[in-house]
């Protein structure tokens, strides 16, 4: 090599006496680091070099293995996406009394009318009510517990996704007051039933109500526990004022009751606790600003306060625990249809009439009508835009009584990704991990080019001294190995993104290959889909600029090496 240059460089003395002396200098002067990297790069005037060969491989690999695994990923997280999305709202609307999630009634507002007002806006696709529930399915093959939910039969919006997954039979309701359900192929085929026959659903009524009932249980008597409120309903009337009327409580007393009521939770007081609190709360309501106490308002104020100062915390235990055997409701429906769910994302076991949900679930006793929630389905659940700030304009309005929901109620909106939250991160995290171990290939590759880059220039350490006697500065010497990193991370990249268009393209028959020695990376029997991939630019360019940039970092430091060595040293050595 080093008969070479000087063989290059007494051809460019000769080119001077000759006339071209000027052009040839300026060459060297701009193209030499360039020129004499593509020599080293390709030293036997071969294709390539074995090793320049390595290293592109190395490059493209890692810049293959990057993208293929991330375009997969980002496929199967969309495709996932789109199935959760195939069934769960966009949006759930619902109620709260600061502590947990209520249902919303005709007594504190018309959700018909808020869902007319939804339906309203120009990005809604569908606006349908919200009610759930957990049942046993019990047939003559046997019982399974499932999930149901409620369908508005006229609501075409809401069925016609449903429709489409129809495997036999209907799912029309008719008016929706039939005891009739839809269940699921997986029901379905765990009873052994089918259109027409009869299905037993014993429902469990809320999982959240009998939890609370249970902890309410375990706490002794809350107003027993205060003392202070038993000691001022039981001397209100004490130095009261009589008039004609009756006697006239101060404020102060009637306030301190009020205050103590409001402070109760409601979830920990016995339903004989609640009933008695809510008499005293209206009566103290009612007489405040001097307002007197009739004398059988006297005497319901004395007998409820009696009442409970004898209630038995056992008695009161075991009504609670009777009352949720009054939540399950036995019903026998027949069955009109069967549907097919994604293996995936499945649905709910069966579908039910809306009417007929709320019976099951207690939720129109009285002539009322509840539901648990308002679903909206947006025209794109990824962007929404302003979504939901519009709803949360178009919400009424809440004045609900203080003696059923002492902490009052506010509305909230609840997207999908919210609801989905876990779910979600749980397949972000996954990306990124994957993408941050897959990079160590790349890494790796660098730190090969790197000890490739070193290896060369400790066996060119004679013809770089050469050139620094001839006067190449030390950026020219760095020049060279950094346009060595330069080339070699070019072509790289630009190979592995090719390469990897042509896994993604194949990827099907490459993984049918590839399972077929038992060596499949994506398996997709859990997911129930074909190997999805996204080709996505911004993927592609940033896997190959990195790779760009980490060889070329990684030619560039043993370059900086070498061209601070002391030539006359150099030239001395063996």
């Amino acid at each position: 090599m080093a008969e070479r240059l000087h063989a290059g460089i007494r051809a460019c003395l000769r080119a001077r006496n000759m006339g071209y002396s000027r052009h040839c200098m300026k060459l060297l002067r701009r193209n030499l680091s360039l020129m004499l990297a593509v020599r080293y790069l390709n030293p036997l005037r071969t294709m390539f070099s074995i090793i320049t060969f390595i290293c592109l491989g190395g490059v493209a690999l890692g810049v293959m293995v990057l993208i293929v695994v991330l375009s997969v990923m980002e496929g199967l997280q969309r495709e996932m996406e789109s199935r959760v999305l195939a069934f769960a709202p966009h949006y759930v609307v619902a109620m709260s009394d600061g502590y947990q999630r209520t249902s919303i009634t005709d007594d504190l507002v018309d959700w018909n009318e808020v869902s007319d007002n939804i339906r309203q806006l120009p990005q809604v696709v569908s606006v349908y009510p919200q009610l759930e529930g957990d049942a046993f399915a019990q047939s003559n093959a046997g019982r399974m517990t499932v999930q149901f939910t409620a369908i508005e039969p006229h609501n075409g919006q809401q069925v016609a996704p449903l429709a489409r997954m129809l495997r036999e039979g209907t799912f029309d309701f008719g008016e929706g007051l039939d005891q009739e359900c839809v269940i699921s192929a997986v029901t379905a085929n765990a009873l052994h039933l089918g259109v027409g026959d009869s299905l037993h659903l014993t429902p469990v009524g809320s999982l959240d109500e009998v939890a609370d009932i249970y902890a309410m249980i375990q706490k002794p008597l809350q107003t027993h526990e205060n003392k202070p409120f038993m000691q001022a309903i039981a001397g209100v009337f004490e130095g009261a004022a009589g008039t004609e009327q009756g006697a006239a409580v101060e404020d102060a007393r009637l306030e301190a009751v009020v205050s103590h009521i409001l402070n109760f939770n409601s979830n920990d007081l016995r339903q004989s606790e609640k009933e008695a609190c809510s008499t005293l709360y209206h009566l103290a309501q009612s007489h405040r600003g001097g307002i007197p106490f009739t004398a059988e308002q006297q005497q319901l104020w004395q007998e409820t306060a009696a009442t409970l100062a004898g209630l038995d915390r056992d008695k009161e235990d075991g009504k609670a625990v009777k009352s949720i055997n009054e939540m399950v409701m036995p019903v026998d429906l027949r069955i009109v249809g069967i549907y097919q769910t994604p293996e995936n994302m499945p649905g709910p076991n069966v579908y039910l009439p809306l009417q007929i949900a709320q019976d099951v679930l207690g939720l129109s006793a009285g002539g009322t009508s509840q539901v648990q929630g308002i679903c909206v389905r947006v025209q794109d659940a990824n962007n929404p835009g302003t979504i939901e700030a519009d709803m949360q304009k178009l919400l009424p309005a809440l004045d609900p009584p203080a003696s059923m929901y002492p902490n009052g109620v506010s509305w909230f909106i609840a997207p999908w990704t919210r609801s989905f939250e876990q779910w979600y991160k749980l397949i972000a995290n996954e990306r990124v991990m994957m993408s941050f171990v897959l990079s160590i290939i790349s890494l790796i590759a660098s730190f090969c080019i790197m000890a490739v880059m070193f290896t060369m220039s400790m066996q060119r350490k004679r013809e770089i001294a050469v050139l620094q006697a001839l006067g190449a500065t030390p950026g020219k010497i760095m020049g060279i190995f950094a346009w060595q990193g330069i080339i070699i991370g070019t072509l790289g990249a630009v190979l592995g993104v090719l390469l990897a268009l042509l896994v993604l393209y194949y990827r099907l028959e490459i993984q049918t290959a590839l399972a077929s020695i038992g060596m499949d990376p994506f398996p997709m029997q859990a997911h129930g889909i074909t190997l999805p991939a996204v080709y996505e630019p911004a993927t592609f360019a940033a896997q190959a600029f990195q790779a760009f940039v980490m060889v070329t970092v990684a030619a560039i430091i043993p370059a900086f090496v070498v061209s601070r060595q002391d030539p006359a040293k150099a030239l001395r050595s063996n």
